[in-house]
């Protein structure tokens, strides 16, 4: 289902980071006339460019898109064909007229691939928006072991519909995917106007208004089965809304209200930078200081980037270093955060610094307890880190409930996790499951309300001062946080900690975050002096989310009423993809293949496993947690074991044999990890 990652990222309307990995992508095949990635035939008359810089390409047409640096482009009178600087990934881009969506995205693959032939996985019609007349993505069946990822986008306008058809290895895919959306985002095509709410001012929310948001948010919450949900919103320097909708438990009638404590998941990356800015206004470090500076033991797997790494690299998502989540997700009894530092000599950046976006929870949590050793070099990392969050941000402004307290959390009024299994409905997780977050906790592992973070929020709008005058942390080293770092979208920027924005012609600063069973999102518009916490105890519930968000605008600014819509095709979209993905896995496991891996595993960087019966079920257990097996029939015709408990439902393990032996690989877009049995099987 990781293929719909392109839908998301072109059309998304959140752009809250997750802390919880989507599940590994599937791999795209080469075409059936080649054993390689396909190269696009050159049309007559081509010519290709490497570019030195990042360029605004404009066509015959008068069509516009922009284009990363280091990207190679060859403009010819069929197509234009962008390829990233490893030539591992290619982007068509072809404009034609066709009846409909199936006949354009047919035509544009027989322009870039004489003889295409892939079977579609999946093929999806979205509303229209952002001035298209159509939108739709068609996913692809692709190999598992040739770990490619193939897909179509098109969009319509007027008569002519623009194809951007992707084909390139999952690991391209996964360094590049920022530069791919911001092509694909940034074309603009004749006649195209967005929406705009640049230059109105917003309504005050007032009590009519609040109503319209609070009765969207329950429907909705209902008909995407959210268990909780609790949402603050400032405006004018002070709280003019909060409440709480649902429970904070299925099962329980104990109601969320604006105390409701939540994990906040990537939205402490921005109270870690806010962290950051007031020890830097302390001058115990600057911006520009190395890491290695302050925590000489510090090391990356590649020297030359551990002594470039500076303090503000920590926290800006450009470092190139990639995810490796599993790694933090699967074994975590025990961990301390000098471990998760110490991990880090085993990773290595797979793109240069600046390049793209590439999101790293380890990183920006080293640079947390780095930054905390400054202030206390007497504790460990992790009460360093402890000490300097309390003494320097949630006591100075009052978050008197915002804690990484697990214990201190759960006796207070807190919401417990929710997961997905695949059925759209949530089910309870157990809330030890979270506690994976501990060892990397300044990337994501805060206890919070929506009171607490409004108190935040006014901060952030009042440029480093409290809302009684009293200054906080310099507006330089503030505002320092907001500068763009990185592409994502041609709109949205990476800053320190933090995105920045323009949505609908408006600046907006967010950050979002995702737990196993909690989301949250947070945003504030610094020109309207309005700021938004919305917090939820559903994992993955970035739809919802988004389109608050965008139902709040609407209020606001006498928007288009869009949120609606959006929110029912996205229920749609989850809904077949989940029958789709139900109807691959087979009533029970076969018995040989049960014999084959019912086994104890062992992972260099996950650890132990067990397959092993457990009353009707089959389950894989690491120890940290455990979930259901099912057998899955692969639509390339490969058997694959999936895990279908929420929390980790979708999740492939790939089995193979190897040497008489049984062997068990994840795929992760840039890291395989192989499980290889060990002691005796299992009964």
């Amino acid at each position: 289902m990781r293929r719909l990652l392109v839908l998301a990222l072109a059309f998304g309307c959140g752009g809250a980071a997750k802390t919880v990995p989507a599940q590994p992508p599937p791999s795209v095949p080469p075409s059936p006339t080649a054993g390689a990635p396909v190269a696009a035939p050159a049309p007559a008359a081509a010519t290709t460019r490497h570019l030195d810089k990042e360029e605004t390409i404009t066509l015959a047409s008068g069509t516009t898109f922009t284009v990363a640096k280091g990207w190679f482009v060859t403009t010819g009178p069929d197509l234009t064909l962008l390829e990233d600087p490893d030539r591992e990934l290619k982007v068509a881009l072809v404009e034609l007229a066709a009846a409909d969506r199936e006949a354009a995205v047919a035509a544009g693959w027989a322009r870039f691939e004489p003889g295409f032939s892939l079977a579609i996985e999946r093929a999806i019609d979205l509303p229209a928006r952002e001035g298209w007349d159509a939108i739709a993505q068609v996913a692809y069946v692709t190999k598992t072991e040739d770990k490619r990822f193939v897909v179509a986008v098109a969009r319509r306008k007027g008569p002519t519909w623009y194809v951007a058809l992707v084909d390139g290895k999952d690991a391209a895919m996964d360094r590049r995917g920022a530069e791919v959306t911001v092509a694909i985002r940034s074309l603009k095509a004749a006649g195209l106007e967005k929406e705009s709410f640049a230059g109105r001012p917003a309504h005050a929310l007032d009590a009519e208004r609040q109503q319209q948001l609070g009765e969207f948010i329950e429907e909705w919450r209902k008909k995407m089965f959210i268990p909780g949900v609790a949402i603050a919103v400032t405006q004018g320097g002070k709280i003019v809304y909060e409440k709480g909708f649902g429970v904070r438990a299925l099962g329980k009638t104990d109601a969320v209200t604006p105390e409701t404590l939540f994990l906040i998941g990537s939205n402490t990356k921005s109270l870690t930078s806010l962290l950051m800015a007031r020890l830097v206004d302390r001058k115990l470090f600057a911006w520009t200081t190395p890491v290695t500076q302050l925590l000489p033991s510090f090391a990356l797997g590649d020297d030359k980037v551990t002594n470039s790494l500076t303090m503000q690299h920590t926290v800006c998502a450009c470092t190139g270093l990639p995810r490796q989540d599993l790694e933090f997700l699967f074994e975590f009894t025990g961990a301390t955060p000098e471990d998760r530092v110490t991990s880090m000599k085993r990773m290595v950046p797979t793109t240069g610094f600046g390049e793209t976006f590439q999101y790293s929870n380890t990183m920006v949590s080293t640079g947390g307890y780095v930054a905390a050793h400054a202030l206390h070099p007497e504790l460990k990392l992790g009460p360093a880190y402890d000490k300097a969050m309390q003494e320097e941000v949630f006591g100075p402004l009052g978050m008197g409930a915002t804690t990484f307290d697990f214990a201190a959390a759960t006796k207070r009024n807190h919401a417990l996790p929710h997961a997905h299994a695949l059925s759209p409905e949530y089910r309870p997780i157990p809330l030890a499951w979270e506690r994976a977050v501990v060892s990397v906790r300044p990337a994501g592992a805060a206890w919070s309300n929506v009171r607490d973070m409004s108190r935040y929020l006014l901060v952030e709008l009042g440029k480093g001062a409290t809302p009684d005058g009293k200054r906080f942390v310099s507006e330089e080293n503030l505002l320092k946080r907001r500068e763009p770092q990185v592409k994502i979208t041609d709109e949205l920027s990476y800053g320190l900690g933090l995105m920045v924005a323009k949505d609908h012609g408006i600046a907006l600063v967010q950050h979002g975050g995702n737990n196993l069973g909690f989301s949250s999102d947070m945003y504030f518009l610094p020109d309207h002096d309005i700021g938004v916490v919305v917090l939820t105890n559903g994992g993955g519930t970035n739809a919802f989310m988004g389109a608050v968000r965008r139902r709040l605008l609407e209020i606001l600014f006498d928007g288009k009423p869009e949120a609606a819509e959006n929110l029912a095709s996205a229920i749609e979209v989850q809904r077949k993809a989940q029958a789709d993905e139900n109807a691959l896995h087979k009533p029970a496991i076969d018995a040989a293949l049960l014999a084959r891996v019912v086994h104890r595993y062992t992972s260099n960087g996950l650890g132990l496993a067990t397959i092993r019966r457990e009353g009707k079920d089959v389950v894989f257990d690491v120890g940290e947690w455990k979930s259901a097996l099912a057998e899955k029939a692969d639509r390339d015709g490969s058997t694959k074991l999936v895990l279908v408990s929420p929390g980790f439902a979708g999740l492939e393990l790939i089995p193979e044999d190897k040497d008489g032996r049984t062997t068990l690989t994840i795929q992760a877009p840039q890291q395989t990890y192989v499980f290889e049995p060990v002691a005796a099987k299992t009964k």
